[in-house]
C-alpha cells in the first residue's frame, strides 16, 4: 500500500492564470476581428445602397477602433480589451438604431448584449447594472420611433426591405457568436469547477493522511513519555514532595521529546518547501566532532530495538568545512531516525562519512528486509508505506532530506546493502574545506545573567514552570503574569530587565501589549521577546515588523534563552 500527500504548487498557479489569460485574449480578438469585418462590410453596403456620409464614416471608424482592440489586449490588461468591445458594440447599436430608425429592429440585438455582459463583466452588481443600463437605452431608442426627438434618416421602401434583411443578418451573426463564445466559456468554468471540487477532494483526502500518520509519528514518542511518568507518579510516595528518577528514564523522555520536535520540524519544514520559502545558509564546523556527536545522541534511542551505530569515518575527511549545518542534521537525523525504525532487531546501523570525487559522501546502512526495486524512487514521496516492508510510514522525513540535499548541489539516493538485507541511503554533496574559526567559549557563563529580573507573561502555567526552571537555574530572578494586562501591571511594579510574552493569549495579543509597552516611557526601553510555538517564517517576519527585540519558539532550548538574554540585556 502506498499513500502521497502532494500539495499544489505555487507555481501551477501561475501557470493557470498565464493560461486563463490567454484564453480571454483570444476570445476578445476573435469577437473583435469579427465585429470590424462586420462593420466593414456592412457599412460599405449602406453606403452604397444609401450614399450618406453619416453611416460610412463611423462604420470605417467603429472597423478601426474594434481593430484597436487587438493592440489593448496585447500591450495592456484582457479585461480593457473586453469592456471597450462591449462599449463599442453599444453605442454602434445605439447610433445606427437611432440613424436608420425603426428598420434597424434594435431588439434582436438585445440578446448579444445580455450575452456580452456576462462574458465581460464578473461581479454580479456590475452585471445587473450594465444589464438595466442597456435595457433602459434600448427602450429610449423605441420611444424615440414612436415619439422622434432624434430624426432618423429617410430611408426609400426598397431601402428599407434590404436593410430588413442586413439587420437581421448581422443580429444572428453578433447573437451567434457571443452565444457560442459564452456557451464555451460556460461549460469550461464548469470543467474548471470539477477540476476544482476534484483537488478539494484530493487536498483534502491528504490532509486527512498528514494528520493520521503526523499524529502516528508522534504517538510513539508520547507514548515513552507517558509511560515513563505515569509509572512515576502511580509509585511516588504522597507524603513526599520529591521522587528519585532514574538517569535512564530522564535520558528516554529527553530524547522522546526530540523525537516529537523531528515531527514538528519535518512538518514545518515541508510547508516551507511547498511555499518555495527554504534557503540555505552556511557556517563552518569541525564535521567529525559533529557527526560522531549526533550519533551519539541517537544511539540511546537505538537501544531501545536493541541496535548499535557504528561509525566509521575516513581519513581524507578536512577537519573543518564549510556547509549547511541545519540542513545538513536534518538529513543524517531523518536518515538515522528512518534506519532505527526500519532495521531489524538486535542489529547493527552502519554511518559512514568521506570524500569521494570532491564531494562529501555520507551513507547511512541498515539491516532490515530492504526495498524493492520498482519501489525505491517512491519512498521519497510523503508518507509511503510498502507493503510488507515497513511496519510504519516513512513520513516527510526521506522527501525533505532529498530536497535539501538537491537544494546544497547534492543528492541523495538508496540502494541494496550488498553485505547482507538491508539498505543504504548515501548522501552525497560538494563541501568547501575551510579553516577553523574563531575560537568561542563552549561553555554558557550562566553568573553573567545573575541578579536580573524577568517578568513571563504567558497564559499557560505549564510555560511558567518551563521558563522559571530555565530561567532561576541561570539566577535570573523570575516575574510571572498570566495575561498581557496583568503583565504590564507587574512591569510598572517591578521594572523588570527584559520581557518574555507569548504571541496568543485570550483578549490581548503579544504584539498588542508590545505597542503599549512601547508607548510608555518608563516602559519602552526594556528588551521585549516574543515568544510562540509557531515558528513558520511569516511569524517571525511579523515578529521583525512588530519592532520585538527578539523571538524565541517554543520549546525554548537553554542556549537559545541565555543567548537572547545575554546578547539583549548583558550585551547591549
Amino acid at each position: 500500500m502506498k499513500n502521497n500527500i502532494t500539495l499544489p504548487r505555487m507555481t501551477e498557479t501561475t501557470i493557470e492564470d498565464d493560461d486563463t489569460k490567454e484564453r480571454i485574449i483570444r476570445i476578445v480578438n476573435s469577437l473583435a476581428i469579427g465585429a470590424s469585418l462586420l462593420a466593414f462590410s456592412l457599412g460599405c453596403l449602406l453606403y452604397y445602397m444609401t450614399g450618406y456620409k453619416s453611416i460610412f464614416y463611423p462604420a470605417m471608424l467603429e472597423t478601426v477602433l474594434f481593430l484597436s482592440i487587438l493592440l489593448i489586449t496585447r500591450y495592456s490588461k484582457p479585461e480593457y480589451g473586453k469592456q471597450f468591445m462591449f462599449l463599442l458594440h453599444s453605442i454602434s447599436i445605439w447610433y445606427f438604431g437611432t440613424l436608420l430608425g425603426p428598420a434597424s429592429q434594435i431588439y434582436l440585438f438585445a440578446p448579444f448584449l445580455a450575452f456580452c455582459v456576462f462574458l465581460v463583466f464578473d461581479k454580479s452588481w456590475a452585471q445587473t447594472a450594465v444589464l438595466a443600463i442597456s435595457a433602459i437605452m434600448l427602450i429610449l431608442i423605441e420611444l424615440n420611433f414612436r415619439h422622434p426627438v432624434i430624426h432618423s434618416l429617410p430611408l426609400s421602401q426598397e431601402t428599407e426591405s434590404n436593410l430588413h434583411w442586413l439587420v437581421i443578418f448581422a443580429a444572428t451573426f453578433l447573437n451567434g457568436t457571443a452565444l457560442y463564445y459564452f456557451t464555451k466559456e460556460s461549460r469550461f468554468q464548469n470543467r474548471q469547477l470539477k477540476r476544482l471540487v476534484n483537488q478539494l477532494d484530493k487536498t483534502n483526502q491528504a490532509m486527512r493522511i498528514y494528520v493520521r500518520e503526523t499524529t502516528h509519528e508522534i504517538r510513539s514518542p508520547l507514548n515513552v513519555v507517558n509511560s515513563i511518568l505515569q509509572n512515576y507518579i502511580e509509585t511516588a510516595d504522597p507524603g513526599k514532595k520529591t521522587v528519585q528518577v532514574g538517569i535512564a528514564h530522564l535520558q528516554a523522555v529527553h530524547f522522546a521529546c526530540q523525537d516529537m520536535q523531528l515531527v514538528m520540524s519535518n512538518a514545518l519544514g515541508w510547508s516551507k518547501i511547498e511555499a518555495g520559502k527554504d534557503e540555505i545558509s552556511t557556517s563552518p564546523f569541525h564535521f567529525s566532532d559533529w557527526v560522531v556527536h549526533l550519533c551519539d545522541t541517537y544511539e540511546y534511542l537505538a537501544k531501545r530495538r536493541s541496535v548499535h551505530i557504528h561509525i566509521d569515518l575516513h581519513d581524507n575527511l578536512p577537519e573543518y568545512i564549510l556547509a549547511d549545518k541545519s540542513k545538513l542534521r536534518t538529513i543524517i537525523v531523518n536518515l538515522l531516525s528512518n534506519a532505527i525504525k526500519f532495521t531489524t532487531f538486535r542489529s547493527i546501523i552502519y554511518v559512514k562519512a568521506g570524500m569521494k570525487n570532491n564531494q562529501l559522501e555520507v551513507s547511512v546502512t541498515d539491516q532490515g528486509v530492504g526495498i524493492p526495486e520498482e519501489k525505491k524512487e517512491h519512498i521519497f514521496d510523503p508518507y509511503v508505506t510498502e507493503s510488507g516492508q515497513h511496519t510504519e510510514s516513512s513520513g516527510l522525513g526521506l522527501p525533505i532530506a532529498r530536497h535539501m540535499a538537491r537544494m546544497m548541489g547534492g543528492d541523495l539516493s538508496v540502494a541494496d546493502n550488498p553485505e547482507g538485507g538491508g539498505s543504504i541511503f548515501t548522501l552525497r554533496m560538494p563541501v568547501e574545506a575551510t579553516p577553523p574559526p574563531p575560537m568561542a567559549s563552549q561553555q554558557l557563563d550562566y553568573s553573567i545573567l545573575a541578579g536580573l529580573k524577568v517578568l513571563v507573561v504567558d497564559d499557560d502555567h505549564l510555560n511558567h514552570l518551563a521558563f522559571s526552571l530555565a530561567l532561576k537555574r541561570m539566577g535570573i530572578e523570575v516575574i510571572l503574569a498570566d495575561s498581557g494586562p496583568q503583565g504590564f501591571s507587574k512591569a510598572k511594579l517591578h521594572e523588570p530587565d527584559a520581557v518574555l510574552m507569548d504571541m496568543i493569549m485570550p483578549h490581548t495579543s503579544g504584539i498588542e501589549m508590545l505597542a503599549l509597552f512601547r508607548a510608555d516611557r518608563t516602559l519602552r526601553q526594556i528588551p521585549f521577546i516574543l515568544v510562540s510555538g509557531n515558528c513558520y517564517s511569516e511569524v517571525k517576519e511579523e515578529v521583525i515588523a512588530s519592532g520585538a527585540d527578539g523571538f524565541l519558539s517554543k520549546p525554548v532550548n537553554m542556549e537559545q534563552l541565555y543567548n537572547v538574554l545575554k546578547d539583549l540585556v548583558v550585551m547591549a
